[in-house]
């Protein structure tokens, strides 16, 4: 009679605490857009799915991350470093060399587009940050190019600014 009276509160224990470490990730999926959220969903199921191999399961972490927590770091929060990936894929894919060096570029042109446009019109980053729903210090991180922005923010950006996003973001050099 006692250990059922002590194993009733640890279930629920268990699982009020289950609640608190999935509401993170449950947010996080809530402000993705609907094609990368079936992705993640996708994902999850291979997860849950047991088939994955002790590799294919980290990777598969590691794809979750992303796009849970596109512009985390390693100070605790999920992710991987953006300057970390891509040193990685230049170890293990020589060939991906150009389409990073391509997407530096791009990159590149985006923050002086965007600091040229914002200098135009007159905006701070904390006006801009305003228009486009993010905090300040995502704005500084784009000019300073330690984050690399989603399409969707380059949208909402290019939106706030009344300019196209291949005016922010040039397309891919052919």
């Amino acid at each position: 009679m006692v250990a059922a009276t002590k194993s009733a509160p640890r279930a629920e224990e268990f699982q009020a605490q289950a609640f608190k470490f999935a509401s993170p990730i449950i947010l996080a999926l809530k402000e993705c857009d609907g094609e990368l959220r079936e992705v993640a969903f996708e994902l999850f199921e291979q997860l849950a799915s047991g088939e994955l191999d002790k590799e294919q399961e980290q990777s598969t972490l590691a794809l979750l991350a992303e796009i849970l927590y596109p512009n985390a770091d390693h100070n605790g929060v999920p992710g991987l470093d953006l300057v970390e990936a891509e040193g990685l894929a230049r170890a293990q894919e020589p060939e991906a060399a150009p389409v990073l060096d391509g997407m530096d570029r791009q990159e590149a042109t985006f923050a002086e587009r965007l600091s040229a446009l914002m200098g135009e019109k007159g905006l701070t980053q904390a006006e801009l940050a305003e228009r486009v729903g993010v905090g300040q210090p995502a704005i500084s991180m784009m000019l300073n190019r330690s984050c690399r922005p989603q399409n969707k923010t380059v949208r909402k950006i290019a939106d706030a600014l009344g300019v196209t996003p291949d005016d922010l973001w040039p397309p891919a050099a052919g």
